[in-house]
């Protein structure tokens, strides 16, 4: 018995050991990453794949490996197979690749080291294997081009918006240029800032600051035709047009509260250059500010309208860029039209008339002391006496007056009923209405 229960034992030992032996020689069944793990490699995967290859291939039933013909097939045809999955594009534009089914031009059906399985990071590298390369080379590049990313823009499967825009004009462009979307509320709107930034700028890039079609002068004239041929025809063209940021020292470009979309009110604008004294080539031009800042009394002109009064903004057929005739020496032959500019505001009577009670308080009863000082043809200038801007004295009286090279007093003085000076010219001499 004893010898049997020994049989029995070893034959199930070598039972047991035999069956494990054979386990380990039988090979593991073989998966699709045995062979195709490349496909698999990147950082992103796409969710399909790496949950069963199965989802977009299906068998033929042919043995694979083999050959016999291919043993898998795709489980519909393209972009069927991606709708299976992702919405269907049905918007009135839709990029070109997609509309063919082509899905695999710019993705990986199983992983990718880009962001959504794209072929290729930047996004553009992507695009300009079909769309040119060249819209992205400028001087000044629009920043998402200079950095590759055309999605911040444009939607690369389908849009309601032409060119695949993700939003309509101009709110796409204030989606980042938030400062500027808030200038819409603004009074005055320039019209081609509310109609669509790309009347003004290229939207990849430009040879020109700003992404401008132009230069900032060339392309305000495409428009202000009427201030161009003011520029380019007279003799007198204001310094700000010339200079620096031409139009847009002065003027918005978007939107402003102040009329001709000034960038602000119209003294304080000009008294923003014109806070120190400014040598041309041919003149000096005083310090403005400073001489209003100072004076006690300002021409009524500056008060009512500000400089552009007198001034034109952009250019003249006269000195110092005034809108009519004015003397420039001391002398003057009196009329009319010697001192037009004056006379737009003042009246002709003034130089005209020899007696008068009506026509200006600077008189002795009746007489008129203007005509006294301006008749015939060596007649004075009006600024021989008068500061043309702001003086320390009534009636815009000078404290003194350039003759030669001698800067000669007025001491003039006021009384209830008149008053007085006393000049190089004469002793003082008194003068009374009444």
């Amino acid at each position: 018995m004893r010898k049997y229960f020994w049989m029995i034992f070893i034959f199930s030992l070598l039972l047991v050991f035999g069956i494990e032996g054979m386990g380990q020689n039988d090979e593991p069944e073989k998966t699709c990453l045995d062979c195709h793990g490349d496909l698999m490699a990147g950082k992103n995967v796409h969710p399909p794949a790496e949950e069963s290859c199965d989802y977009c291939h299906e068998p033929t039933g042919k043995p694979h490996p083999g050959e016999e013909g291919k043993a898998f097939k795709m489980a519909d045809e393209l972009p069927a197979l991606c709708y299976m999955c992702h919405d269907e594009n049905t918007k009135k534009y839709i990029h070109a690749p997609v509309e063919g089914g082509e899905c695999l031009m710019c993705h990986s059906p199983h992983s990718s080291a880009n962001p959504h399985l794209l072929l290729a990071n930047p996004v553009a590298s992507l695009c300009f294997e079909c769309h040119d390369e060249e819209i992205a080379k400028h001087d000044n590049g629009h920043q998402p081009v200079s950095e590759g990313n055309c999605q911040s823009c444009h939607n690369p499967h389908q849009s309601k918006y032409r060119s695949l825009l993700k939003s309509a004009m101009p709110d796409l462009c204030f989606s980042c240029h938030e400062d500027v979307g808030k200038l819409m509320k603004t009074k005055n709107l320039h019209p081609p800032f509310e109609d669509d930034c790309r009347n003004c700028h290229q939207v990849h890039g430009s040879r020109d600051k700003y992404l401008l079609d132009q230069t900032i002068s060339a392309l305000c004239f495409d428009c202000h035709d009427d201030v161009k041929e003011s520029v380019d025809s007279k003799p007198v063209v204001h310094g700000a047009v010339k200079i620096k940021e031409t139009c847009v020292n002065c003027h918005s470009p978007h939107a402003s509260p102040q009329e001709y979309f000034l960038l602000k009110e119209n003294q304080e604008l000009c008294l923003s250059c014109h806070n120190r004294t400014i040598k041309t080539e041919t003149k000096k031009i005083s310090n403005m500010k400073q001489i209003l800042s100072k004076s006690k009394v300002i021409h009524g002109a500056i008060e009512l309208v500000g400089c552009s009064g007198c001034h034109f903004p952009h250019a003249s057929v006269f000195p110092s860029l005034l809108q009519d005739a004015f003397p420039v020496g001391f002398y003057a032959p009196a009329q009319p039209d010697t001192f037009a500019l004056c006379f737009t505001c003042h009246d002709t009577d003034l130089i005209e008339k020899k007696t008068t009670k009506s026509a200006t308080g600077f008189r002795n009863g009746d007489q008129n002391l203007h005509y006294a000082h301006i008749h015939g043809n060596k007649g004075r200038s009006c600024k021989d006496c008068h500061k043309m801007h702001g003086s320390q004295y009534e009636h815009l009286i000078a404290g003194s007056v350039a003759f030669g090279n001698w800067e000669m007093p007025i001491k003039y003085q006021v009384t209830q009923n008149g008053g007085s000076c006393l000049t190089g010219c004469h002793a003082r001499r008194e003068y009374k209405r009444n």
